[in-house]
């Protein structure tokens, strides 16, 4: 009698204490999985519209920033393409010469360019920087800018597209020249590559950089 009594004793501590354990780890778990439940459901699209709210602000950031860069430098186009000089070089007899001397002079003006061409009406190049004899007479592109650039009378920024010398993707800044009778004598582009609109924004401080 004494053993038995014993043996069932013992298994009804044992039963006590599974029961105590499940119910110190419900007790843990239920907590958790409750807290879980209401941050996948409630806080969840609240994060993630706060996280959509934050990327749309700093792409709006960074597209101000861009335009106002490139609209600096598309105060060089909307400056020399008023100039008698330059409308004098496109409708010589022979331009070439006198336009790859006046880009030489002028190109190194101007810090913030990788590049600059004149064209004659047709789009086909007439003298450039960088220079390349090979692309002399060719059309540069001008399906990408033309168009538009016939239709104001300032600076059109075209698409960005591999640059004719080298490949480097940039963007072109052009303004179609005009003569004293409003007629299209060429068109004057400058070069901006997009690596280094990108090294300009990167020497800016944000207010939380690691976020950004």
């Amino acid at each position: 009698m004494p053993m038995r009594y014993l043996l069932k004793k013992a298994r009804h501590d044992r039963f006590e204490r599974f029961n105590i354990v499940v119910s110190i780890l419900l007790a843990g778990w239920v907590p958790s999985i409750v807290i879980l439940f209401v941050s996948y459901t409630v806080l969840g699209p609240r994060l993630e519209s706060k996280i959509l709210r934050d990327r749309q602000t700093f792409v709006q950031l960074i597209s101000r920033l861009v335009g106002d860069d490139l609209s600096r430098t598309q105060g060089i186009i909307d400056y020399y393409q008023t100039l008698p000089d330059v409308s004098r070089i496109l409708n010589s007899s022979n331009p070439q010469s006198a336009a790859q001397q006046w880009i030489g002079t002028t190109f190194y003006s101007h810090p913030r360019i990788d590049g600059m061409f004149l064209t004659g009406r047709d789009g086909r190049l007439i003298a450039s920087i960088p220079y390349n004899p090979a692309m002399i007479g060719k059309d540069l592109d001008s399906n990408l800018w033309r168009p538009e650039a016939d239709k104001t009378s300032v600076a059109f920024v075209s698409p960005v597209h591999p640059r004719f010398s080298d490949k480097r993707i940039v963007t072109d800044i052009i303004g179609a020249v005009r003569t004293p009778d409003k007629n299209i004598a060429g068109y004057l582009g400058v070069s901006v590559l997009v690596e280094r609109i990108g090294r300009r924004l990167s020497t800016i401080q944000f207010a939380d950089q690691s976020t950004c």
